[in-house]
């Protein structure tokens, strides 16, 4: 045989592992999709971290007062639009559909609810302290006496130094008023301020960043943003920056499991589609060395393959993830940059239809197919494809089924990506004999 049969064998296989990868993965995503895991795990994480009531968690006293549920108050409040996803209605009040523990009952109020599954960090880190310390106080430190132009007579500083006093020891709509009419009129962007905090007062009494972190339920976040406030001394843009930090580390351990758990959930569709198209990684192996027309075909088709994909975007490395499950619920690295579903700048739509054409070509190509599937036993032909007689050729079989699902786990980009390698390695031949060779 030519020196190129065992890497026109390699060629077919991972032609081959690419296609059924993809299926995996879609497998994979439509199931997460229809369940809607990973909204479901990104709000259980945010309860865990805020102190709320996580889905099947032990019920509320009911003699006692009712838990705070900040996690609901974000996600109805100033995170609400996360849930929308670019819907015109509005999306149902959390606090009315509180956490249920049977599995297809959080299917349901999942999908009422429309649960995100990426909340950014920055967003996290604002709405958290917009709800311990509102943003009219922030637009009240804007104000500070010491940011008058310098041209303002002492008499009316001294009198807008009351006033902010004043505002800052009880800010409601009375102080706020009083010091927009304090405010000089030759500051203008002094007034446009000062009259925006009119507005953002309303009729209640604002209250500070201490009264905010007090009534906050003990939590990791409560924790968090009391570190973040002794550091960075109250200054309000440090306090997101601190806590944002600290959220993208919490979802990093989020996507970490949640990956871990998806590579389960590979491991189990790839074993379902390896018994049902019969995976035999060891027989199609021995029918790619055997048979030169399917070899030769493999091989056609896969640089024909290559060709296309190159227009679609080149791989990387980080298109590999997206075999594997993609980003988890809530990462703030590389579901901002995929949306969750796409990396690398190949699609796998894109993958898809290449490696899929492919196989399709194989087939008509060469006349014969592969042994995948199941048939009848017969006595007349020796066909890998049925069912083993023997303990040995179950032995077999079980071990070329095993190898076939630990490559699907791998996911079509890794294949794709390896069957270009494989492909140019071919192409470039063998090293040229040296001339001083013998």
């Amino acid at each position: 045989m030519p020196d190129s049969s065992a890497l026109d064998v390699l060629i077919g296989l991972a032609l081959l592992f690419a296609a059924f990868s993809l299926a995996v993965s879609r497998i994979n995503e439509a199931v997460l999709g229809l369940v809607r895991y990973r909204g479901r795990r990104l709000e259980s994480e945010l309860r865990r971290l805020l102190g709320g009531c996580p889905p099947g968690g032990a019920p509320p006293d009911p003699g006692g007062p009712p838990p705070v549920d900040v996690a609901a108050e974000l996600l109805d409040g100033p995170l609400r639009a996360m849930r929308t996803a670019g819907r015109d209605e509005v999306s149902a009040d959390m606090a009315a559909h509180p956490p249920v523990q049977r599995t297809w009952a959080a299917v349901s109020r999942a999908r009422r609810l429309r649960l995100p599954s990426y909340v950014p960090s920055t967003a996290f880190a604002r709405a958290l302290l917009d709800r311990v310390d509102p943003p009219a106080r922030a637009m009240l430190a804007q104000l500070r006496p010491d940011g008058l132009p310098s041209h303002i007579p002492d008499e009316t500083r001294e009198a807008y130094r009351t006033a902010y006093e004043a505002a800052r020891r009880a800010l409601d709509e009375g102080s706020a008023r009083a010091l927009y009419a304090a405010m000089p009129a030759d500051h203008p962007t002094g007034r446009v301020v000062a009259a925006a905090l009119v507005s953002a007062v309303g009729g209640g009494t604002v209250g500070t960043l201490e009264d905010g972190l007090a009534v906050l339920p003990p939590s990791l976040a409560k924790d968090a943003l009391t570190a973040a406030v002794v550091r960075t001394g109250g200054d309000r843009e440090k306090i997101i920056t601190e806590l944002a930090r600290w959220y993208d580390e919490a979802m990093d351990r989020l996507s970490g499991w949640y990956k871990r758990r998806v590579a389960v959930f590979l491991l189990a569709y790839a074993i379902v589609l390896a018994a049902v198209f019969n995976l035999d990684a060891v027989a199609i192996s021995r029918a790619l060395w055997q048979d030169g027309t399917v070899r030769d075909a493999a091989v056609a088709a896969s640089q024909g393959q290559i060709g296309q994909a190159a227009d679609v975007g080149p791989t990387t490395a980080g298109s590999r993830d997206a075999g594997s499950g993609g980003a988890g619920p809530g990462d703030t690295k590389d579901a901002a940059q995929s949306g969750d579903q796409e990396t690398g700048g190949t699609s796998d739509a894109g993958v898809g239809d290449a490696v899929e054409s492919a196989i399709r070509s194989v087939r008509n190509a060469s006349g014969l197919a592969l042994p995948i599937g199941w048939v009848r036993t017969s006595d007349d032909r020796d066909d890998p494809r049925e069912v083993p007689h023997t303990v040995g050729g179950w032995l077999l079989k079980i071990a070329g089924l095993a190898i076939a699902c630990f490559a699907l786990t791998a996911g079509a980009p890794f294949w794709f990506e390896l069957l270009g390698r494989l492909v140019n390695m071919r192409a470039a031949g063998p090293k040229p004999r040296s001339a001083t060779s013998g």
